[in-house]
């Protein structure tokens, strides 16, 4: 079991660093850098920071872990929002390990370390008509982080989840064994690295799909009124009789009306909130190569939105990074280093719209903060196969999230916000996605969330991970 008493975990660490110097740091300011995660809300510093470069010196380091009792988590980029990749034990740096050790155009697949980011994979594919099936909306992730989650995108209706694209893992188990592992090898291992948050083993190389694509990419902007009629739309669009679009993403987006009086008697500019309408913009897009443009009428003929707002032409490489001008704004602004405590759930097809209208009748415009959104992303559940990704069943399911940051003086409030939402999502039958606003904390919570998985993942950790060491501080195992 995992020391837990400061004292007995920093007396360790300190042994740890003996052990490994110029890789295990003590330094107050290396360990400050890994305090936090993306969320900026959990906080948790380390004892000790294990920069590796190798999946040698990482099974060297978890091995010392092991028989010094020491939590370990693996992190490279740290995107997650509720503390998933914190730890008071060893934290595992792997973003140095950042090179892509081979592009395969032939069998379609590119090797890649731990600490490679999707934008420079995308990049070196792009260039030879390749492109990973799927790819999230933020290319500065890991290709290891989020096969570690499961990686969604606007091409998951097709392609499942990034996860899925996963050919080969190598990794680390908790027992410190380097492990290579596939659908034809070691395939328990390799169901179930994936999507389990680095509970069973720290992945080193994951060996994940490319297909080839078109140079260019045409993008049509929809916007819809009502909430159903974007879903009936997306139904059709995710429809595998229908292959004419290549992705497809939402959001529900506020526009604000003004201000109106909640209770009674209340002094002239109290006691009022913002209220608005919410408006659903939807994106698709379609592959083509120059002079093969696509026919735009007859493309749209099915479709009824409101409004047909806009027609683009990009590059793939263009498209795969449309949010970064966001992101930048976001940096400029401040926003990006606010708290993020992000929810995202997948809900039922059927409950669906009843939940999103619900709870959008209670989140004024302005709620979220500067450079908050709300999600919608629809996908089909028989394009995943991974069995950790757990999601509520039936053919098709909605995903939604609410993307928000807010000063420290609402942060309480956002919080409790969110902890609604949360319970009301899964009171409609909905499944949470794991790398944002968690606050799962007793087995029988992680047990009720992973369902019929649960049993599966349980004796893993206990073949794998024997000790209890790997992300002890998040997953909650009896």
């Amino acid at each position: 079991m995992p020391l837990n008493e400061p004292a007995a975990i920093a007396a360790a660490a300190r042994e740890l660093a003996g052990r490994f110097p110029g890789t295990v740091s003590l330094a107050e300011e290396r360990r400050r850098e890994f305090e936090t995660d993306f969320g900026r809300w959990r906080f948790r510093l380390p004892a000790a920071v294990a920069r590796c470069r190798s999946a040698a010196e990482v099974a060297a380091v978890i091995r010392a872990c092991r028989e010094l009792g020491l939590p370990v988590v693996s992190r490279s980029q740290g995107h997650t929002q509720s503390g998933q990749s914190l730890t008071s034990g060893v934290l595992l740096d792997t973003s140095r390990m950042n090179r892509i050790l081979a592009v395969d155009e032939g069998r379609g697949f590119a090797d890649c370390e731990a600490g490679v980011v999707w934008r420079d994979l995308v990049e070196a594919t792009t260039a030879r008509g390749l492109v990973p099936p799927v790819l999230t909306n933020n290319l500065a992730v890991t290709v290891s982080g989020t096969t570690s989650v499961a990686g969604l995108g606007v091409a998951s209706f097709r392609h499942g989840t990034q996860a899925d694209q996963a050919l080969e893992i190598e990794c680390v188990t908790g027992e410190g064994e380097v492990v290579v592992c596939s659908r034809e090898r070691e395939r328990e291992l390799f169901d179930m690295v994936r999507c389990s948050l680095g509970q069973i083993a720290a992945i080193t190389r994951v060996r994940t799909r490319l297909r080839e694509t078109a140079p260019r990419v045409r993008q049509y902007t929809l916007v819809y009124d009502d909430l159903g009629r974007f879903m009936a739309d997306a139904a059709q669009v995710m429809d595998p009789a229908n292959p004419a679009f290549s992705t497809l993403g939402g959001l529900c987006s506020p526009a604000p009306m003004g201000f109106r009086r909640i209770g009674e008697g209340l002094e002239l500019g109290r006691g009022m909130i913002g209220y608005g309408v919410w408006l659903f913009p939807m994106y698709l897009t379609v592959e083509y190569r120059p002079g093969e443009e696509p026919d735009d009428a007859a493309l749209l003929a099915p479709l009824s939105p409101w409004r047909h707002v806009q027609t683009q032409d990009l590059t793939v490489f263009e498209f795969a990074r449309r949010m970064e001008p966001m992101f930048e704004a976001w940096r400029l602004s401040g926003y990006w280093e606010q708290p993020h405590p992000w929810m995202e759930v997948v809900l039922p097809w059927a409950a669906a719209r009843e939940y999103v209208e619900s709870v959008l009748a209670n989140l004024p415009p302005g709620a979220l903060g500067p450079g908050g959104h709300v999600l919608l992303w629809p996908a089909r559940t028989d394009t995943s196969a991974a069995p950790l990704f757990v999601h509520p069943g039936g053919d098709i399911v909605l995903g939604w999230g609410v993307l928000g940051s807010v000063p420290p003086a609402r942060h309480a409030e956002m919080l409790a916000q969110l902890d609604l939402a949360s319970e009301l999502a899964i009171a409609y039958g909905g499944k949470r996605y794991l790398s944002g606003y968690v606050t799962f904390d007793s087995p029988e919570r992680w047990a009720a969330h992973f369902g019929p998985a649960w049993p599966r993942l349980c004796a893993a950790k206990r073949r794998y991970d024997p000790d209890g060491l790997l992300g002890a501080e998040f997953i909650r195992f009896p």
